[in-house]
């Protein structure tokens, strides 16, 4: 009886450790996210300045983080979504991959790359994909390889090469390939354009802001799988990415109105009066 009360409690302890330490995971990652929100309101109520990159830059994170169309703009959305903090970001992917510990879904119509781990959705981050001349294909990719300081060959002889690391590079200090089997010469990338994020841009690559590219580069294994494709087409492969707001009820009106003391005639000739009616 004694060790059965001991082993108990050792389960008690433990699980007690393990809502400690998932509580505050949670908090840190919900902390930071406020943190971004906070700092748009902030720059909003002072007067959005879309050309301060920063400011820019706390805007298309929001946007991403939230679901939104990546673009820059404060539109009608992204207003109410900055007003309403009774909201819900509503992922769905396929029993497939949520086994996988790391699953990349890169919406092209949002223009969000979204980072799955378990599952769960683990970061999003605003990037800017193709333009319509040269679009990034919509497939199921896999990272194949992933490179610092990248050398970038100028498409061929269209442009002039430039070395790694080079602030002009357009490649950015990052590189993260997708797979060759159909498609080839794309990835995951930074860049050379900070205000081209949020845009159909590109010549197919996958651009991110330097800084998120970076921290992607450290955690994302080669062999993750990365798709790729239109909303439309995400939806077909069983990937949703929504945004819910609270349905506001509607407000019930109550007319009052002035009491006064009738007869009894008066009352019945009243109802004969809406007994025609009804």
């Amino acid at each position: 009886m004694l060790l059965k009360l001991r082993k108990c409690k050792t389960l008690i302890k433990v699980q007690v450790l393990l809502i400690v330490f998932l509580f505050f995971n949670t908090i840190i990652g919900y902390a930071e996210y406020l943190v971004d929100e906070k700092l748009l309101k902030e720059y909003v109520s002072k007067g959005f300045n879309g050309g301060h990159l920063e400011q820019r830059n706390t805007l298309l994170k929001f946007q991403a983080e939230n679901n939104l169309l990546v673009d820059g703009v404060i539109g009608k959305e992204t207003s109410r979504a900055l007003k309403e903090e009774d909201r819900k970001v509503i992922d769905t992917i396929p029993k497939a991959v949520k086994k996988d510990k790391w699953f990349i879904v890169i919406n092209k119509t949002k223009k969000i790359l979204t980072v799955y781990k378990e599952g769960e959705i683990y970061i999003k981050y605003p990037v800017a994909v193709g333009k319509p001349s040269s679009p990034t294909p919509d497939y199921k990719f896999t990272i194949v390889n992933k490179a610092k300081d990248p050398y970038w060959g100028g498409m061929g002889g269209k442009s002039t090469p430039v070395k790694g690391g080079a602030p002009n590079n357009p490649l950015g200090r990052r590189w993260l390939g997708l797979s060759t089997d159909k498609h080839w010469g794309y990835g995951i990338h930074g860049n050379s354009s900070p205000s081209s994020i949020g845009g159909y841009v590109s010549s197919g690559c996958i651009r991110m802001i330097n800084e998120d590219v970076g921290e992607l580069f450290e955690y994302i294994p080669v062999e993750t799988k990365v798709w790729v494709g239109t909303e439309d087409i995400l939806e077909k492969w069983g990937v949703s990415q929504r945004i819910q707001f609270k349905e506001k009820k509607p407000r019930i009106r109550i007319r009052i109105g002035v009491f006064k003391c009738i007869s009894y005639s008066e009352t019945m000739e009243y109802f004969e009066g809406r007994r025609h009616i009804i």
